[in-house]
């Protein structure tokens, strides 16, 4: 059975595998590993920051996924641009929950995603480091002929960095997420680079400091 190619075809086949060809694996790559490792460094350090924390943030912006189609058929990954909304609420001094919800698109597939899990965050001066490890599902529509779509397990490993605009307000420079997952039974490891501006409300506050006043 031939994979899936980016051309016109009476009856759109979802990528097959050859047989003897392909074993499936699973866990997380390498490089997730090593990111998550890195990760847990920042947040056992956590306790080193000087400044309060905000309770909630709502993260929303722009998001570019390098997506990796080539298990789909496709000669070179593909470049998505799309959205990224990311709620998350901090229980204790550089600990929280967070959840996201994102759709990167091009005209022959789009990558979209719900997932939910720990965030830590390392607050320094005027800007805030945090990393993140989700786990959700990932939904992949591949736009030829009749299409096809795919459901499967996404995990997310990724951090990055905000800076301080007001007590409100602040600009998320960078977050680099890793996304690893198993569509149309093939294993796809892609990076996903996002930007845009956070809001914040309330405050953790670190003990013997004051928090800082807040504007209406």
């Amino acid at each position: 059975m031939k994979a899936l190619q980016p051309a016109a075809s009476p009856r759109v086949r979802q990528p097959a595998i050859v047989p003897g060809s392909y074993t499936p694996q699973r866990g997380i790559s390498p490089i997730a590993s090593g990111i998550l490792f890195a990760l847990l460094i920042v947040g056992s350090s956590v306790r080193a920051g000087a400044q309060d924390l905000p309770r909630v943030q709502v993260f929303g912006g722009y998001s570019f996924t390098r997506f990796d189609s080539r298990s789909f058929g496709f000669a070179d990954p593909s470049n998505l641009n799309g959205y990224i909304f990311s709620p998350a609420f901090n229980i204790i001094q550089g600990f929280g929950v967070v959840a996201e919800l994102s759709g990167q698109y091009d005209s022959k597939l789009n990558f979209r995603d719900v997932a939910v899990g720990p965030q830590f965050l390392y607050p320094r001066g005027k800007t805030t480091f945090f990393g993140r490890f989700l786990v959700g599902d990932g939904r992949s529509f591949v736009k030829v002929a009749n299409g096809e779509g795919d459901t499967t397990r996404a995990v997310i490993v990724g951090g990055g960095m905000d800076l301080d605009v007001t007590p409100r307000f602040a600009w998320r420079t960078f977050q680099v997420d890793y996304i690893h997952t198993t569509l149309f039974q093939e294993k796809q490891n892609s990076f996903r680079f996002s930007t845009g501006v956070v809001y914040r409300w309330g405050t953790i506050k670190q003990k013997g400091h004051k928090a800082p006043a807040q504007s209406p």
